[in-house]
């Protein structure tokens, strides 16, 4: 058994806390606007067509003119207006457009140009719901992978005091450039692999020894964990230890024993040949 610390992989996961938080924020306040909106409508029991459009504008924090109509219309003789609850960059024109007013109430009303809006927003809804989506799915992919590093407790081999080198995620979290472990490792069947570590959300870069300790299945090398400190729990063994030189030394004594006993196939055989002629 090992101590193992995913700490820093739970704090990526917390990224994606906040992504699922902001997405179900939005789709509560958008939401909540349309379903105000389509409760609204449906009190409103009578119809009328405008008399006289008059345009608003204003110039927002880009620069940009967004403009919001104001309808007048009349009902029993008596004037009303209904303003839009919303604005757009787009000139909505002076084209005279259906009112929805409630009979018992005629200042209670909606615009056409609202209900369009309205149902714009309900197009636009798709975007927290995006935001939903990714940061689940991530959620759920980070568990997956704490549960198989976990899983390395039974499985796992230790090396420690690896060289190591740091590769850019693209990722900066206030304005810090989020990293990624690097280690160029030798399987003990000879076979020289890259392993990629999980991205340092703790914007941790080294620890005392200047080292990372990995812990790797070997029967499985895609599954494996490249932390600063990784320990046995009963006491870590002399070779548990990286040393490029008697790994270097094993793949010279396989490489010599894989030709000497091909050598001694090549020798029977002549034999046999020899013995036939």
């Amino acid at each position: 058994m090992f101590d193992i610390n995913t700490k820093n992989v739970k704090k990526g996961k917390n990224i994606f806390y906040i992504f699922l938080a902001i997405g179900l924020l939005f789709l509560i306040i958008m939401g909540g606007i349309f379903a105000s909106s389509i409760v609204k409508l449906n009190s409103l029991d009578s119809t009328v067509l405008s008399e006289h459009v008059e345009i608003k504008s204003y110039i927002n924090d880009e620069g940009t003119t967004m403009y919001s109509p104001v309808y007048y219309y009349s009902v029993n003789g008596e004037r009303y207006t209904c303003g839009s609850n919303s604005s757009s960059s787009h000139n909505p024109g002076t084209q005279n457009k259906t009112i929805y007013y409630d009979s018992k109430n005629p200042s209670k009303c909606m615009t056409e140009y609202s209900k369009s809006s309205n149902f714009i927003l309900l197009a636009f809804m798709i975007i927290p719901i995006i935001f939903i989506v990714v940061a689940v799915i991530n959620i759920r992919k980070v568990n997956k992978r704490i549960k198989a590093i976990l899983e390395l407790n039974n499985k796992g081999k230790l090396i420690k005091n690896l060289p190591y080198r740091l590769e850019n995620t693209g990722t900066v979290i206030n304005g810090v450039p989020i990293q990624k472990p690097v280690v160029d490792y030798t399987l003990s069947t000879g076979t020289q692999i890259t392993l990629y570590g999980d991205p340092r959300n703790d914007k941790k870069q080294y620890d005392a020894d200047g080292m990372v300790d990995l812990l790797i299945d070997e029967s499985n090398p895609d599954n494996y964990y490249i932390d600063f400190e990784i320990n046995r729990l009963s006491g870590n063994l002399p070779q548990d230890y990286y040393q490029q030189a008697s790994i270097n030394q094993n793949i010279q004594n396989n490489l010599f024993s894989s030709q000497q006993q091909n050598f001694n196939q090549s020798g029977d055989q002549q034999i046999n040949q020899n013995n036939l002629q």
